[in-house]
Formats: C-alpha cells, structure tokens, sequence
C-alpha cells in the first residue's frame, strides 16, 4: 500500500474519530450532568433526613463503597447474600475474556501475584487463541462454503449471471451467521438476564467484536438481582463468543477478499486507461514529428531553390558573392522568392556597357527570352 494511501486513510479514520467524538459527547454529555445532579440531590436529601450523619461521614461511606464496586463487589443487599466473583465458573469466564482480548472489566485482578500471572496468561494465550480462531474460522468458511456452492448449483438452473449468483449467496451467508450468532443470542439474553432487546442487541454487539465495555456482562448479578444462573450457563456464553468470533472473523476476511478483487481491477483499468492514453500520445507525437520534418523538407527545398537561382544570378550578372557588390559599378539586386513555380526579381541598375537591348526590353549577359519564358525571372525595371 503506498503512502498517499495510508495517509488518505489515516486522515478518513482521524474525521471519523472526530466525527464519532462529537456526536458522543451531544448525546452522552446532558446525560451524565443530568445524573450528577440527580445524585447531589439524593445527598442534600440524605442529609437532611438523618442529621446525625454530617458531609465527611457520607463521603467516607461513598468512597468505600465505589472502591468496593471498582473491586468488583457488590455492595447491595445482605452480606449474607454475597457471591463470589472468582469461583470457578466466573474464573473460567474471565480467562477467556483475557485471551480473546475482550476485556469486560466487571472483575480484574486485584493482588500483585494476580497482576503479574494476567499478563504472562494473556501474551502466551492471545497468539494461541489466535491459532484457534483461525482454524475454527477456517472450518466455519468451509462448511458455509458447501452450503453456498449447492445453493449456487440450485439457482444456476435458473440462468442467473455469476455475479448475481455470487450477490446472493454471500447475502444468504451473512444472514444465515447473523440469525445464528446474533440473532438467536439476543433472545436468549432477553429471557435469561431480562434485558430489554436493545441492551441484548448492545451486549451481543460489543461482545462479538471484542470491544467489551463491561457495563453489561452474562451471569452477573446486578443491584441485587435473584437470578439462579446454573453451573455451565458462563461457559456456554464463552463457547458462543469463540464461535462468533470465528464468524465475524470470516466474515471480515471474505470482506477483505472482495476489497482486493474489487482493488485489482480498479488497478487493471486504470492501467488499461493508462496504456491507451500513452499509445495515443505516442501517435500523436509521432504525427507531429513526422509533419514537422516534412514542413522542414518543404521549406529546405524552398530555400535550396532560393539559393540556385541567387548563385545563377550571381554568375550571370558578374556577383561578387564576399561584399554582394556588381561589378564594375554598383547596381542594386532585390529578389522576391514566391511560391515553387514563380518567382519574381526586382531589378535597378546602372547602364552597364555591353549590355544587350531588343525590343525595348534587356536581357543581362545572355539571359535570352526562353530562359524567361519558364517563368523563374521577369525584369520588372528597364535600364535607366
């Protein structure tokens, strides 16, 4: 990829970065003043009430409890009711979280030893897990691939152009995954979580394309919820991100595929355009060049034949041809050349002794009639 091109895309993702920021910030920021002030309120309200409880005690009882949710644990309800964030199922969901890079951050760990064993588990899990993205994206493409080639088989008995075959397979692809992958799993997360469709939709979203902000997550108990989850459903929901995953990863690449076909024939029309309009520059150079030697011939033999008649002049009338000076007194010579089959000679001169006169005409050291007659000389002025 050359660099006008990465600049080009640089600059296109740094205005949709600046694009998404402010449309972000329109529709978030009213919102989080809105809930500061709902807050504020409910501590004026706190206090008023229970007056026993002065401003410093309140923040101290704040404090403590947003340290708590950042450890991820929630302070809501009876101590009694607490659950454990790593027993084993949770512990399991969140190394998949690690190595598919998803990252939730609901839960982390929060010792040095935990710190220090994450990040060796991630750098040696992400490339493995990488590994097996791979073949199970592979695996998925074959097997949609099988089903596409006998829809194509069925739909060519129709006689369809390949492109249109092709059109609508790919469509049948995606919608089959998306049905499969999204769809499906939203409506589970609905009735399992009770969320409402857009936060399944939202969650399904963000999971599967590894952003994984966290604020929704499957199999966690929020604000004192009595949902049961069973033993396997955190497990389950980690099996469906590796196959989404695969999925999606698919479907990218098959993207990918169609932007360089696409790219490679854009490339071969520009070059076609290219070879056409350099064979049409070299004809027309090779036109010009050709019609500017001729011109040059052309005017070449005009000023050869200039240049014969000016040396026959030259020798009849006695030229000098170093000073132009006639001998043996000055006379004066001016020669129009015209076009190749006249040309005319204006003559003034002095008498010259011995020159010839007949019929009120002169003829200058043997120039005779037929000589005039072909039309190359005509004596415009008569001896003065």
């Amino acid at each position: 990829m050359r660099w006008k091109t990465v600049s080009a895309i640089f600059f296109l993702v740094v205005l949709y970065l600046i694009i998404g920021a402010a449309v972000f910030q329109a529709l978030e920021q009213p919102h989080e003043r809105s809930q500061q002030l709902a807050i504020l309120v409910e501590k004026l309200d706190f206090l008023t009430v229970h007056s026993c409880v002065n401003t410093s005690e309140l923040e101290d009882l704040i404090k403590q409890v947003v340290s708590a949710i950042r450890a991820g644990v929630n302070p809501s309800g009876k101590f009694s009711n607490q659950t454990t964030l790593w027993d084993l199922s949770s512990s399991f969901f969140f190394a998949g979280t690690v190595i598919t890079t998803i990252g939730f951050g609901n839960i982390s760990p929060h010792t040095e030893g935990g710190r220090i064993f994450c990040i060796i588990y991630a750098l040696l899990g992400i490339p493995l897990f990488g590994f097996l993205l791979a073949g199970v994206g592979d695996q998925l493409g074959t097997i949609f691939g099988k089903g596409i080639a006998k829809v194509e088989k069925m739909i060519v008995k129709w006689k369809v152009s390949q492109t249109k075959i092709r059109v609508f397979s790919t469509v049948i692809f995606i919608l089959f995954g998306c049905l499969l992958f999204v769809a499906l799993p939203v409506a589970i997360f609905k009735h399992i979580e009770g969320w409402s469709t857009l936060e399944s939709i939202y969650f399904v979203v963000i999971t599967l394309t590894t952003i994984g902000f966290g604020d929704y997550v499957a199999g966690e108990k929020v604000g004192g919820s009595e949902i049961q989850y069973l033993d396997y459903y955190k497990p389950v929901v980690l099996f469906w991100i590796l196959v989404g995953l695969a999925y999606f990863a698919a479907v990218l690449s098959m993207i990918g595929d169609w932007f360089r076909v696409i790219s490679k024939k854009t490339k071969e029309e520009v070059g076609e355009f290219r070879a056409h309009a350099a064979e049409w520059t070299a004809n027309v150079s090779a036109e010009f060049k050709e019609t500017r030697r001729r011109l040059s011939v052309d005017i070449y033999d005009k000023f050869q034949r200039a240049a014969s008649i000016k040396r026959k002049l030259s020798s009849e009338l006695g030229l000098n041809p170093v000073n132009q000076e006639l001998t043996p007194s000055k006379r004066t010579l001016s020669v129009n050349l015209g076009d190749e089959r006249e040309t005319h000679l204006a003559l003034s001169l002095t008498p010259v002794p011995g020159a010839l006169s007949r019929n009120g005409s002169v003829y200058l050291n043997g120039l005779t009639p037929d000589y005039a007659s072909r039309r190359e000389l005509a004596i415009i002025e008569s001896l003065q």
